[in-house]
């Protein structure tokens, strides 16, 4: 037996086990008897809290920061990366009135642990010790702030000991190792919410614009949520909870139940199409998108996305992109197949061929998509990065999963006869 068709009928076992592996373990819970697929507020209850914005006292400047537009921008842009460091949630945040703030989270029933997120100002101060005469006492005053940081990550030492390591802007990096300089064989307090954290004895200047944060009672899950305050910046004013409750869902189970339904019908109507026009071909790319439609799912299980109603319009449009992917394979495949060559030989040149326009309708669609996650409100991101996955698996499974069934029909020779490829 040829060793090329052993390894294209290799190639398609490992494909399907994997298959049935996400669909089997990942995206369904046999011990629930549901999807793990985590739903947005528009087909699942959720939590709403409203917040309030208060004027506070800049701790630099001694001046009070007034709630303006600016302000609510600012504050909206550190809840989010609070609430969805990741970007993947379809997280919904509406001012209300000069002062407050709607935010809305899907699938969290436990108001109190989003609250705590929420309301924490997480602001970061440096201090350095100096003496007041008139108190006769070591006192504190700020020298730098929270904004200084660039990037911060939680780690663990050798010994096991967690702790948040740092860097800074490049900016602040110059301005930390003039005050490192001064400060050597000195304390240099470390504050977060005016609470000292640590305040580790300066050996030498630090030039580098990096360091560390551990406290002696930090544990791991301390310093992982520090490091996400952190990167998330500090509220620019404080924030007090209104109120807060569990929601129901927008659209709710009958919404998510015809919209998959039309999206079955819709698969069901391109298979048969498919099939119809380009027979045994047409009968592969059905199985590939089955394939296809079950990792997508298990990407969105394993990135922790939420699917929502503009979600499920996405990866219906992606199954478009994945059949168009087909159909330039196939009328390729054809067109070799109208010049005489053998099968064998029309299959590898109409998948060689078809290749450039399939990468440039693919990119071009992703570029667009990433577009709207980038710029779009909650439930534009939510139809672009699903547009995103899809296009993505699109190009894999049109290049990969059809060209294995394919290769694995003509080297047993199913494939010949010219009117089982649709000729």
């Amino acid at each position: 037996m040829d060793w090329n068709n052993i390894k294209s009928l290799v190639y398609l076992v490992i494909i399907t086990v994997v298959c049935v592996l996400l669909a089997t373990l990942v995206i369904y819970d046999g011990k629930t008897g549901k999807m793990n697929i985590k739903l947005g507020l528009d087909l699942k209850s959720g939590s709403r809290i409203v917040i309030e914005l208060k004027p506070v006292k800049d701790p630099l400047t001694g001046q009070m920061r007034q709630i303006d537009a600016k302000v609510m921008n600012q504050t909206i842009k550190v809840l989010e990366r609070r609430l969805n460091p990741q970007g993947n949630q379809e997280i919904s945040m509406q001012p209300e009135g000069e002062n407050r703030l709607v935010i809305e989270i899907p699938e969290v029933t436990n108001v109190k642990e989003a609250e705590d997120l929420i309301k924490q100002t997480a602001y970061l101060e440096f201090k350095e010790q100096y003496f007041d005469a008139k108190e006769q006492a070591q006192k504190w005053r700020t020298v730098m702030d929270g904004t200084a940081i660039a990037e911060a990550d939680a780690q663990m030492k050798q010994d096991g000991s967690p702790f948040v390591s740092f860097t800074l802007r490049k900016d602040a990096a110059r301005e930390f190792g003039k005050i490192t300089e001064r400060n050597v064989d000195k304390p240099l307090g470390i504050f977060f919410d005016s609470e000292l954290i640590d305040a580790p004895n300066v050996a030498e200047p630090i030039t580098g614009g990096q360091g560390i944060i551990h406290g002696g009672s930090m544990t791991l899950e301390d310093c992982q949520k520090l490091a996400v305050f952190l990167n998330a910046g500090a509220l620019p004013v404080e924030v007090s909870i209104l109120n807060s409750m569990t929601v129901s869902p927008v659209l709710g189970h009958i919404s998510l139940m015809k919209s998959l339904i039309a999206g079955i019908l819709g698969l069901i109507l391109v298979i048969i199409y498919m099939v119809v026009f380009y027979r045994v071909p047409g009968a592969t790319s059905a199985i590939a998108l089955l394939m296809y439609s079950v990792v997508v799912l298990a990407s969105m299980v394993l990135g922790k996305f939420v699917l929502t109603l503009p979600g499920i319009a996405g990866f219906i449009l992606s199954v478009g992109m994945a059949v168009d992917a087909n159909v330039l394979i196939f009328e390729r495949l054809k067109e070799e197949l109208w010049a005489e060559k053998s099968t064998k030989s029309a299959v590898d040149m109409g998948f060689h061929r078809a290749f450039s326009s399939i990468i440039d309708g693919h990119v071009t669609t992703f570029l667009g998509a990433g577009i709207l996650f980038y710029f779009g409100s909650a439930s534009i991101k939510g139809f672009g990065l699903t547009l995103m996955l899809g296009t993505f698996w699109s190009i894999i499974t049109a290049i990969f999963f059809t060209r294995v069934i394919i290769d694995v029909l003509t080297d047993y020779n199913i494939l010949s006869s010219r009117k089982l490829l649709g000729e």
